[in-house]
């Protein structure tokens, strides 16, 4: 028998040990030098190895003007502020750091006090226009950013940049809140979670000029540390105070589209005692309390490392220990994969068509109830950007493509039902061949905007099995489905490799079909269902040995069931954070990177803005050889 290196030219590596997980995704918390004071509702700023410790309180009724200085192996207490203060705004390097707003012991009323730090004494600089305790900041200490926050009355979503003698007000926050998470730069910031009241998950992106929600904390608290450079690198560290269990050790990152949970800290806490403007990849968390109010407050350090070489690379394969092979893949995450809240659509619609390559690069046309839309809407995995309108408005068609560059629009109802096709090349529609049957109420389809097949659907005469496929030029009537049905998902890469499933098979009773059809550029054969029959679902995937189904409807109540294919069977996942229907339907993005937009959580009439994406992260997995 042939040789691997024989067969393909190289060997396969041998490792005695694992390589490591790299970037924060595998980066960890390890002990550093304790605080010589307990403290809770102190601010930071600086890096990991050169940090500075500002105010706080030592238990629960005695703030400090304490300032601490640490040089990545202990703390040493250095010049005090001017004045006691807690849950102060920083940010800046350890030698030229500002302070600003807070608490000091006589309040009411809040401070919109400024201190600049030069690494040994303090400066007063101008006043904040709005005095605020428990705000974020970012940035330096000449180009500062200060917003939301606690004042009088209680909640801000004010923001004010700072040029190094004087605050201007700039455009606000979407929601004011408190005890809010934030990091970055002047003009490119992110503030994440806090009390709005109740405690939130809720993310806003800054830009230097606007804010933007973005995708939510997978676990809504605030009074947490941060870290991060931009407002695509970010992470929220512990926090608390919501329901039980009040303290949290958990830790997401933040990639500019959506929020993973990475490494806990070794003790949960809370308290922004983090560096706002230093690194995510080597962020530093000191003091902070144990407890849902006073006392506990702690003097442990801990600092989060990336891992050191060799780290695994996405599609790595080696024997490991000689003996068993593995490999390192997205799609070995997939049963850990999780869906995330997005950046909400511009305009809210359900039965629309969508195309995409995955959740960061996605498009989502028409659609609508009761009104048609033309809209078109561009995805970069942060926000949706209106772009050219289709040419024909309609709902309940279908959009094929695994780009948001390259879509077709195929078939739906004006409100009566169409042949129309249009093609997206990234910048305009325009109308190509028409299918050879009219159709809508949601075919399903599969494959890129030259290669696909739709099938399914309802015309005048009923439900339909007609399937025909797409060459880039013209459509051709092929095999048909085993089972008549509209209402259904689809997914894959070709006109010779999709699938379809789910669907409404009324009047027959059950209505809600589970049948899952595979098409293999000849016939259709029928494989093993869904575990959850239903209707309105959504689905991806790029080919039809993978595939992710999601949503749906069990009339009268919208599901939030997600299920994933390899090929042979489906299995359970992780559920959608809103159940929804009516979201479209399309081979929208991959089983390991997909997005789920619009559609309705509670019937026909309701047209949602909801964006949710489907996150499977790379996993060192075993390879199973015969």
């Amino acid at each position: 028998m042939a040789t691997y290196k024989e067969i393909k030219g190289v060997t396969i590596q041998t490792r005695d040990t694992d390589p490591n997980v790299g970037g924060v995704a595998g980066a960890t918390w390890s002990s550093g030098g304790n605080l010589n004071t307990g403290i809770d509702g102190n601010c930071g700023f600086g890096t990991q190895t050169a940090a500075v410790s500002v105010g706080g309180r030592t238990d629960p009724s005695t703030d400090t003007a304490g300032v601490e200085e640490y040089n990545g192996t202990s703390w040493t207490e250095v010049t005090d502020l001017p004045a006691a203060y807690n849950s102060l705004g920083s940010a800046g390097p350890q030698t030229a750091g500002v302070v600003f707003g807070g608490q000091p012991p006589s309040a009411p009323p809040n401070s919109a006090a400024t201190y600049e730090y030069d690494g040994t004494n303090w400066t007063s600089g101008g006043d904040l226009n709005t005095a605020r305790r428990s705000l974020m900041g970012a940035g330096t200490q000449t180009a500062a950013l200060a917003a939301f926050g606690a004042v009088d009355p209680p909640f801000s979503a004010e923001a004010e940049t700072y040029n190094g003698s004087s605050w201007t007000t700039v455009a606000e926050g979407n929601t004011g809140r408190r005890s809010v998470s934030g990091s970055g730069t002047l003009t490119s910031a992110i503030a994440y979670g806090g009390f709005s009241p109740p405690y939130t998950g809720a993310s806003e992106s800054w830009d230097g000029s606007s804010w933007t929600e973005v995708g939510d904390l997978n676990t809504a608290r605030g009074v947490g540390g941060s870290a991060g450079t931009s407002n695509t690198s970010a992470l929220m560290l512990g926090g608390g105070f919501g329901s039980a269990p009040y303290i949290y050790a958990k830790v997401e990152s933040w990639n500019g589209g959506s929020w993973t949970e990475v490494n806990d800290l070794a003790t949960g806490r809370s308290g922004k005692n983090g560096l706002p403007s230093s690194a995510a990849e080597s962020a530093l968390y000191a003091g902070g309390t144990t407890a849902p109010a006073g006392p506990g407050h702690i003097t442990s350090t801990e600092e989060f490392t990336v891992q050191p070489s060799p780290i695994l690379v996405e599609g790595m394969l080696f024997l490991s220990g000689g003996t068993t092979l593995k490999g390192f893949g997205t799609a070995a995450g997939i049963p850990a994969a999780t869906w995330a809240s997005g950046g909400a659509l511009n305009q809210g619609r359900n039965n629309s068509g969508s195309s995409s390559s995955s959740h960061s690069s996605a498009l989502i046309f028409s659609g609508g109830n009761p009104s048609v839309s033309v809209n078109t809407e561009n995805y970069n995995g942060t926000s949706w950007t209106e772009v050219n309108n289709v040419n024909t408005g309609r709902k309940s068609g279908v959009g094929t493509g695994n780009s948001a560059t390259a879509a077709l629009f195929s078939a739906g109802g004006t409100p009566s039902y169409v042949a129309n096709v249009e093609q997206w090349d990234g910048t305009n529609w325009t109308e190509v061949a028409d299918i050879n049957n009219a159709r809508g109420e949601n075919p399903g389809g599969g494959g890129t905007s030259t290669s696909s097949i739709i099938a399914g659907g309802y015309d005048p005469g009923g439900r339909e099995n007609k399937a025909e496929t797409w060459d880039g030029t013209s459509w051709t009537e092929v095999g048909d489905l085993n089972t008549a049905r509209n209402a259904l998902a689809g997914a894959g890469s070709s006109s010779t490799d999709a699938m379809v499933f789910g669907g409404d098979l009324h009047p027959t009773s059950p209505r809600f079909s589970a049948n899952t059809e595979t098409w293999d550029g000849t016939s259709w054969t029928e494989v093993n269902d869904l575990n959850t029959g239903r209707l309105n679902l959504g689905g991806a995937g790029v080919s039809s040995s993978q595939a992710i189904a999601f949503g749906g409807a069990t009339t009268p109540n919208s599901e939030n069931e997600t299920e994933t294919w390899n090929g042979t069977s489906w299995t359970e996942q992780n559920d959608l954070g809103t159940a929804s229907r009516y979201m479209g339907n399309s081979s929208n993005g991959s089983a390991v990177s997909a997005i789920c937009a619009g559609g309705s959580s509670t019937g026909p009439s309701q047209n949602e803005t909801t964006t949710q994406e489907w996150t499977a992260d790379a996993t060192l997995s075993t390879v199973t050889v015969s």
